[in-house]
This record gives C-alpha cells, structure tokens and sequence, in this order.
C-alpha cells in the first residue's frame, strides 16, 4: 500500500496535461478491450444471462445449469477464453484507476483532501484485484463445471460483489472530488483565506 502511495505521490508532480493525456489512453484502451475481444468472446460463448447476473448468484445448481448450456452448445472452451481476455480488462482497469485518482488529487489542493485522494489510489485497485481473483476463482470452478462446490460458488460470487462495490467507490469518489475541487477553487476566488484554510 505504501508502494502504491508513494507511486501517486511521484505521479502527482507530472503536469496536468500528463496526467489527462494518461487518464484518456488508459481509458481508451480499456474501451478497446471491453467493446472488442471481450465482449465479442462473451457473446460468442453463448453465456445465458449476463455476466453480472452469472457473477452474483451464489448458486452451484445455476452455475451447472449455465455452463452445462455453453458445454451443450460445444462453446465452454471459448467461455475459457474470455475468462483469459479480462485479464487484459483487469490490467487496463488498474492503469485507469490510478491515473484517474491521481488526476483528481492533483485539481484538488495540496492538505487534507489531497491526502484524502492520494489515500484513494490504493483503493483503485480494490477492483481490479478483486476482478483478478474472481477469475481465479471461475477456474475452480471450471475444472469440474457438472459438479461446482457451493462454496465455491458463494467465494466467486462473494468476491465478485466486492469487486462491484470497489467500481462504484472509485467512481463515486471521482465524483465527489471533482465537486469538491470545483467548488474550493470558487471559494478561493471569491475568498482566497478558504483556500488557506482548505490546504490545512
């Protein structure tokens, strides 16, 4: 964690324009990614239901039911390949986590919400880890699809849920330190003792 810190603390001193340059190509090939290769080998596999709905559904039986499909169809091992595709997700995610966070620290003033958003960064990467693990986890389950341990089903689930819920933190918190940076740069206009006090 303080590797990760210390990593945005140095991020943090590059221009503005670096930062936006990073945050765009970062999401851009994240795009690439999802709209590509992923979402065509998701598609292709035949999976069911959407892959929000396989990911929570802490149950054995429906994961059975839903590969038991794909497998029917003769398309569970390209299931398999998507399962490896995310993996470029994942990495594409992290780098957009950071340099985002990062970007909203910097438009933020230096003191007590800096410190705040560069605390953040570390929990960018809550997602994609959590993503990474998730399909760890779907291997397991993978390697014997017609008899899937429920414990196994609720762990996938369990961690896809948290993965969820560290997506909507990020981009929650970009939100707010976005509103936030705004309305502190008014103040200072009008005020310039708020920003004083605002760095403190």
């Amino acid at each position: 964690m303080e590797s990760i810190t210390r990593l945005a603390d140095r991020a943090l001193s590059r221009r503005v324009a670096v930062l936006v340059v990073a945050t765009i190509a970062s999401a851009v090939l994240q795009s690439i990614v999802q709209q590509g290769p992923l979402n065509r080998l998701y598609a292709a596999s035949g999976y069911p239901v959407p892959y929000y709905v396989g990911q929570t559904s802490f149950s054995a039986d429906k994961l059975e039911g839903w590969y038991r499909t794909m497998d029917a169809a003769g398309t569970l091992g390209v299931y398999w390949q998507t399962q490896f595709v995310d993996f470029t997700f994942i990495i594409a995610t992290a780098l957009l986590h950071f340099w985002l966070l990062v970007l909203v620290a910097r438009m933020l003033p230096a003191g007590t919400w800096r410190r705040v958003a560069i605390a953040f960064v570390t929990v960018g990467f809550a997602a994609p880890a959590f993503d990474a693990l998730e399909n760890l986890v779907s291997f397991v389950a993978l390697a014997n699809p017609a008899e899937i341990n429920p414990v196994v089903a609720i762990v996938y689930s369990s961690i896809a849920v948290l993965k969820f819920a560290g997506f909507f933190a990020v981009y929650l918190w970009v939100a707010v330190g976005v509103v936030t940076a705004v309305i502190l740069r008014v103040r200072a206009r009008s005020n310039p003792a708020a920003l004083i006090g605002a760095t403190r």
